[in-house]
């Protein structure tokens, strides 16, 4: 009996899955509705309510391709990646990188669905306490050359290549989005949360650098000193210091640590 129900329950995935088996077979027919009106039913709600998820996570993305367009990706998508947990939670992390391969002659479509995913990332991050100017005013010099500093659960960065953060700002606006277009520089996407609300901006490259080294557990100095040697007058130093400022206004760091010093 057991062995039956497995089996039965492999055939009924498989049938959402439009992976062929022999499900019609065993139900028994009868009532008002044939099996196959059955089966389609169950069918259209696995997709109906997958479709859902995606549109509730990838918003903007839905309203940059348009109805049509999204419905016929989140089709693919969900033959491509059908949930393989218990919940919905995590389902369509992996769409970013799907768009991707998907539209590689249209990079901005990748990038939106990022901002999406990432912006639902950092809503749902862990919480902690940021720090204020108050906890760096009493740092002694010696302290200021081997401290790290933690950043909230939220913070992540990643590249972009198009102006995605645009698009995606007049879409959340219900504004017509600007044509897509390449960046002229390298350009860094920084996701996180203030007051329970997600943020992002867009970052230049010495920021961006001197975040990778940060989030990896560098200090603080030795970041100073490796990226002002990178950029040699190009004022590296002062613009990480403009930028700690900014970090702790916008609530990104909530922790010091001890690293070894310069």
């Amino acid at each position: 009996m057991t062995q039956r129900l497995a089996g039965l329950q492999r055939d009924f995935l498989g049938h959402l899955r439009n992976q062929p088996g022999g499900l019609p077979q065993a139900i028994t027919p009868g009532g008002r509705i044939d099996v196959s009106r059955r089966l389609h039913i169950y069918h259209h709600a696995y997709r109906a309510r997958l479709t859902e998820v995606l549109q509730d996570v990838f918003e903007r993305t839905w309203a940059y391709l348009g109805d049509e367009a999204f419905a016929a990706v989140a089709m693919a998508f969900i033959d491509d990646h059908p949930p393989a947990a218990t919940t919905l939670q995590d389902f369509g992390q992996a769409l970013p990188a799907w768009l991707a391969k998907r539209f590689p002659d249209d990079a901005e479509i990748a990038e939106v669905a990022m901002l999406d995913a990432m912006l639902r990332t950092a809503f749902e991050a862990a919480n902690a306490t940021p720090l204020t100017l108050a906890d760096f005013a009493t740092l002694t010099a010696e302290q200021w050359a081997r401290i790290g500093l933690a950043f909230h659960p939220s913070v992540h960065q990643v590249p972009l290549t198009h102006n995605a953060a645009s698009i995606w700002e007049a879409l959340d606006q219900a504004l017509v989005p600007p044509p897509a277009a390449r960046l002229d520089s390298e350009t860094w996407l920084l996701v996180w949360r203030k007051d329970w609300r997600p943020h992002f901006i867009t970052v230049g490259e010495i920021e961006a650098l001197a975040l990778q080294q940060l989030l990896a557990g560098r200090s603080f100095a030795a970041t100073c000193v490796e990226l002002d040697a990178r950029f040699q007058g190009g004022g590296a130093v002062q613009r990480i210091g403009v930028a700690l400022r900014q970090w702790i206004d916008d609530q990104l760091i909530v922790g010091l640590r001890d690293r070894d010093a310069v």
